[in-house]
């Protein structure tokens, strides 16, 4: 039997198959909808199907050897999972069924009468866990429910009750919970920002982080993810990308203890960058020339980057990673929390900018994305200035910023080639062209102009 040596395109085929046949086993009718693909070399692929109409997630997971062989069949390699059954997050079962589990209930119950004001009096009824979001193997953000009641309240008759949630996130490892815990704390109290959720604590004996939940689009006054609010038919788009920008350099600026954090430099990138080039040459080999003269460019420009630029980053600085509620933006999940230099988070959200439309070329894209762009832009440079940084300063990490941008649009590339199983070279093609933009631009901001000096009035008499 054969053996490929090339890395195919993450095919859904083997997934959806293996899927089917264990429903049929089951007695399970209706697949849920795919919502997550992924193939990472040495670690085989990945696909999420649901939840579906009853609420049920499955996780099918196709090992690498089973996909060199047979990339587009079901095979003996292929497992799935139902929901919240994952071997690689053992306590997920766990913190999803909170009322089966005492010192985790207790530990929710005294978070949400600290946080909400829970009068001493009401008796605990319930918690209910909700999924917010799920990366199978890796973490799980959670919402809970507490229902407490008035035992006092209509005669002793025990009818008013009273809702309080709280939102937690699942680790595969306890010092990961803690870290969390502990950052956010750092940024409440040293940094005193605002635009962070409240830590609560870590739940005894598990991977669990909790924090104030800073709410849903299910409330009265609906909490939104900035993917929601930050696109092309949103009034409030930019008003969002200048307080985004404004928490940035309130974050760059912050003087946090950066002595535990991990350090990211711009060699680091290129080397990323470099991996994610040899990846687009065998999903799309067509644009092989093309991604190879990019990507040198952009390495070359990375390596090139100084190494002493940096503060405490964000490290995944997107609109995703934003919460928008009447007005006000916040910052969520620091997990990339990092030592960079602070045109990575830039960068990052720059690259991240960029509607899809714009891959297709779609009329109005390109003018919304270059004023939102320049209003985020000018927003952070200008709260760096209030928080006392120098003019050169700010022009260094405007004039670097295009090349982590670029960085930051070959992952994007690559990421979209490797979650679809069509190659699409017209849209990897497009978002090369993104790349040389932003190279230019960063060309163009190193390179002085020279003004002509206007000519000199003779003084007479």
């Amino acid at each position: 039997m054969s053996t490929r040596t090339g890395l195919a395109r993450p095919s859904v085929t083997g997934a959806t198959e293996a899927l089917d046949a264990y429903l049929l086993r089951q007695g399970t009718e209706g697949r849920p909808p795919l919502r997550y693909l992924r193939r990472k070399p040495g670690r085989g692929l990945v696909a999420v199907f649901g939840p579906g109409e009853r609420g049920d997630i499955y996780t099918v997971t196709v090992d690498e050897r089973s996909l060199l062989e047979q990339p587009d069949a079901a095979t003996p390699g292929a497992t799935v999972q139902q929901f919240p059954v994952d071997p690689q997050l053992p306590h997920l079962d766990t913190v999803m069924t909170p009322s089966e589990h005492g010192p985790l209930a207790a530990a929710l119950e005294s978070a949400a009468r600290r946080v909400h004001d829970v009068p001493p009096g009401w008796h605990l009824l319930d918690v209910v866990a909700e999924r917010v979001r799920y990366k199978p193997g890796d973490r799980c953000v959670l919402r809970y429910r507490l229902r407490f009641r008035d035992p006092a309240a209509a005669g002793g008759a025990g009818t008013a009750t009273r809702t309080c949630t709280l939102v937690a996130k699942l680790y595969r490892e306890q010092s990961e919970a803690q870290a969390a815990d502990d950052l956010l704390a750092r940024l409440r109290t040293d940094a005193a920002v605002a635009w962070t959720a409240r830590p609560l604590g870590v739940a005894p004996g598990l991977p669990l982080a909790l924090t104030e939940d800073l709410g849903s689009s299910r409330d009265r006054v609906p909490a939104r993810s900035g993917l929601h609010v930050v696109h092309p038919g949103s009034e409030e788009a930019r008003d969002v990308v200048r307080g985004a920008a404004r928490a940035l350099a309130e974050l760059h600026t912050s003087g946090l203890d950066t002595g535990d954090l991990s350090r990211r430099t711009g060699a680091d990138e290129a080397g990323k960058a470099a991996k994610r080039a040899k990846l687009l040459e065998q999903y799309v080999p067509g644009l092989a020339p093309e991604v190879r003269q990019v990507a040198g460019a952009l390495c070359a420009r990375l390596e090139g980057l100084p190494a002493d630029t940096v503060r405490p980053g964000h490290g995944s600085y997107k609109p995703s990673q934003l919460l928008v509620r009447d007005g006000a933006v916040f910052l969520v999940d620091f997990d990339q929390f990092c030592l960079a230099d602070p045109a990575l988070d830039v960068g990052y959200f720059l690259a991240y900018l960029r509607p899809a439309g714009l891959w297709y070329r779609r009329a109005g894209r390109r003018a919304w994305f270059e004023a939102t762009a320049e209003a985020f832009l000018t927003a952070y440079l200008h709260r760096l200035a209030e928080r006392g940084e120098s003019a050169a300063t700010c022009a260094g990490i405007a004039g670097r910023a295009p090349v982590f941008e670029a960085a930051l649009l070959l992952k994007i590339a690559a990421r979209r080639a490797n979650r679809l199983h069509s190659p699409r070279p017209g849209e990897v093609a497009a978002v090369l062209d993104e790349v040389s933009r932003s190279l230019a631009l960063a060309e163009a901001r190193r390179t002085p102009v020279r003004r002509t000096p206007p000519p000199r009035t003779p003084i007479s008499g």
